[in-house]
């Protein structure tokens, strides 16, 4: 009786791990971020947590938001027990993989993640997991990279023409074109469309899509080059709005049409909402 082939997924995961746990602090994101940080305390201020409430970071990196932890009740989680340990510590860090928290059901008033979810092998998973963990009522900030570039693992824009190959050469020229505004609202707006109206003619569980990419996870060379996947918030929002969730950033047809490189703030309505 032969062997069976090894789990392609436990494989990739298993690599995601060795990658995030190198002593390479680029791969954990940036120590600060001010921009968002103004955002998050506004959001939570909005969602009138207090003191006692639950704050959980899915992918705290290098601990931009660990000053949290002398407001709230406040636990961060990462892959990285590298990064968990030279930037955060006990008693508010926990290892582990986000697609499968270590966490009750309802236990958490306000979910964050920032530059992570387009890092995990299935984000679907992820996004189901911040569901089940929020009480209702809880609110969830989501700010990954959105729309991670196909060349990003390859490091084309910062790589020199003459170290390519043929087909990378003529991929990096299409750079410029590719980035442009014009260009990427005329690939995304009719799919957005498309979706629109799938969603207004379907009912029950509603299919999360995205744009798998090729991480590369073997050096880290240029921004998002390790990213699994390219996501539109778009297709987060309507998930969650299927969910029953209030989309706080987008609450209505135009401006989830329009969403760009913005967080994606949601709120888990009561039962009696």
């Amino acid at each position: 009786m032969g062997t069976s082939e090894a789990n392609p997924s436990s494989k990739i995961a298993e690599e995601a791990r060795r990658f995030y746990n190198a002593g390479d602090e680029n791969r954990w994101g940036r120590e600060s971020i001010p921009r968002l940080k103004e955002q998050v305390d506004k959001c939570l201020r909005s969602s009138m947590v207090d003191r006692t409430g639950v704050v959980a970071e899915l992918g705290c990196g290098r601990g931009a938001f660990r000053y949290l932890a002398e407001l709230y009740s406040y636990v961060a989680l990462d892959i990285s027990f590298e990064a968990l340990n030279r930037f955060m510590g006990p008693p508010h860090a926990i290892q582990a993989d986000i697609e499968n928290l270590p966490l009750a059901s309802q236990s958490v008033d306000f979910v964050l993640s920032v530059a992570t979810l387009e890092h995990v092998p299935h984000p679907e998973h992820v996004l189901g997991e911040i569901h089940r963990v929020l009480k209702p009522g809880g609110a969830v900030f989501l700010a990954p990279a959105w729309f991670c570039r196909p060349w990003a693992a390859k490091g084309l824009p910062v790589r020199r023409y003459r170290d390519l190959g043929l087909a990378d050469k003529v991929r990096k020229a299409l750079v410029p074109l590719r980035n442009n505004l014009l260009w990427r609202l005329a690939l995304v707006m009719p799919r957005r469309l498309f979706r629109e109206v799938q969603f207004r003619c379907s009912s029950g569980v509603w299919q999360f899509r995205y744009a798998r990419l090729k991480p590369n996870l073997v050096e880290y060379i240029y921004t998002d080059c390790d990213a699994f996947s390219s996501l539109d918030p778009h297709e987060v929002v309507l998930l969650f709005t299927r969910l029953g969730y209030e989309a706080l950033t987008a609450p209505g047809f135009l401006r989830r049409m329009a969403l760009r490189h913005v967080p994606v703030v949601l709120r888990k309505r009561t039962a009696s909402a």
